[in-house]
């Protein structure tokens, strides 16, 4: 008799264990997140060492976006051995979400080990070092994670657009090009090759691919933009215009495309509205390329001889910018603005002596300017 009342009171107990577990699970599946950390709290008051509802609180937590509480029981189950991947797979994101990359990177670590045939864990880590500031090391793990799995695209996508970055534009595209033989309607791939191609100044393969990515559907700004300076490097002017007015739907940055434009519009010899597009350029400015739009504009008034409006401009840029290329193009204008040549030589002298340290491309034509019109004035004073 004690028998059978222990076993229909074992039934009743697992039977209830039961009920109680699908309704948990029907809370998780509909959202209910908070509704399952509530009843599964209330479990562990009563029996702390309930594993199932711990993983449930953890679960839920994790899910709802409760990471100090997900973190707090995922740690729990891990140490006691329970759902170790799952667990460790949870404490990566939530380590990840509170930007504690040196933690990230151990849970990360651990996983890869669990998944050696796995590239992904290894990529977590490059990101995880990329964002802490070690990108030696970041591209390093790229290179792992992608010689682990070279077919997972993202290994490919995340490996090339580093090297992009650090102008490895040849392997980059080495890269790209024998996934793309893998996966040539990849338009992802695709886009990473247009990235490259621009760098590589490979205008005519750049074109190529956006028209392939132009086939599927509508380009993107960024699209349109690279569409139209390759079509003006390729000297295809009117196709140009037209992507690169395209480009200016949805831009939230619209600099470079007002740049674009002005200089398509200056090779069409519409100077008006290339000088507007350098102005637009010039208010939507946060790159260090608005100095050129100034010298631009000071060309413009130089062609019309107007040169104390052109060194203005360049009197601003260099106010703003301190660049030495300013100083050289007030020296070249002041040449033509003053008879007496002492204004144009201070500016070129100037511009040299800010060249000491720097990389200027005009020392040379300062110092033979300099001579000419040192030359030019000595010669003027011995015919007085």
């Amino acid at each position: 008799m004690n028998r059978i009342f222990l076993l229909s009171y074992a039934l009743l107990v697992l039977n209830l264990n039961l009920k109680g577990q699908a309704s948990l699970d029907s809370l998780l599946e509909i959202g209910a997140y908070n509704d399952v950390i509530l009843l599964a709290s209330n479990n562990l008051e009563k029996d702390s060492s309930d594993i199932l509802s711990k993983k449930y609180l953890a679960k839920a937590a994790f899910l709802g976006n409760r990471l100090t509480l997900a973190k707090k029981h995922a740690l729990d189950l891990e140490k006691f051995g329970i759902d170790t991947v799952k667990q460790r797979q949870n404490l990566m994101r939530i380590f990840e979400a509170e930007q504690n990359y040196p933690l990230a990177v151990k849970y990360a670590q651990k996983l890869q080990h669990f998944f050696p045939a796995q590239g992904y864990y290894t990529r977590k880590m490059a990101e995880y070092h990329l964002a802490s500031g070690y990108p030696v090391e970041a591209l390093k793990l790229y290179h792992q994670a992608y010689h682990i799995e070279p077919s997972d695209i993202n290994n490919v996508t995340a490996l090339a657009e580093l090297l992009n970055r650090n102008d490895q534009n040849n392997l980059a595209d080495s890269i790209v090009n024998k996934s793309l033989l893998a996966e040539p309607q990849n338009l992802v791939l695709r886009s990473m090759a247009v990235r490259i191609k621009m760098a590589l100044k490979a205008y005519p393969e750049a074109i190529s691919h956006i028209k392939f990515i132009e086939g599927q559907g509508v380009l993107t700004p960024w699209q349109y933009k690279n569409a139209g300076y390759a079509y003006y490097m390729t000297d295809t002017l009117d196709k140009a215009l037209h992507y690169l007015e395209q480009s200016l739907h949805n831009e939230q940055s619209p600099e470079l495309n007002y740049y674009y434009l002005a200089l398509v519009h200056t090779s069409l010899k519409n100077t008006e509205v290339a000088k507007n597009y350098f102005n637009k350029a010039i208010e939507a400015g946060i790159s260090g390329h608005v100095k050129t739009y100034f010298h631009h504009l000071a060309g413009f008034d130089a062609r019309e001889e107007k040169y104390g409006d052109a060194m203005e401009k360049l009197d601003l840029s260099y106010s703003l910018f301190g660049d030495p290329e300013s100083l050289f193009y007030q020296g070249a204008y002041a040449e033509s603005r003053y008879s007496n040549k002492q204004k144009a030589i201070q500016y070129y002298q100037r511009y040299l002596n800010e060249c000491e340290d720097l990389k200027c491309h005009q020392i040379e034509a300062a110092r033979e300017r300099i001579k000419i019109l040192k030359e030019y004035q000595f010669m003027k004073s011995k015919s007085k």
